[in-house]
């Protein structure tokens, strides 16, 4: 089924896209610069967790690239 779905609604979208992308930018550059992150309980450190962190980050900068991309591509 197609929708007409409002521009106001779309640019919205693009501007969280966009939040989260800076964020994740944040957080490798914090990472990249000796910031460490670690799963634990009762606030102990269990074990690292930051290179899964690194992983998940860089991974959120590639997808929301790939929709600004296709976004980009689609209003040409």
């Amino acid at each position: 089924m197609d929708r007409t779905i409002s521009s106001d609604i779309v640019e919205q979208w693009m501007t969280h896209l966009r939040l989260q992308r800076s964020r994740a930018r944040d957080m490798i550059w914090l990472i990249e610069h000796g910031a460490t992150l670690h799963d634990g309980r009762d606030g102990k450190p269990m074990h690292d967790a930051t290179e899964r962190w690194l992983g998940e980050q860089r991974q959120v900068v590639a997808d929301v690239n790939r929709l600004i991309g296709l976004y980009k591509s689609v209003n040409a």
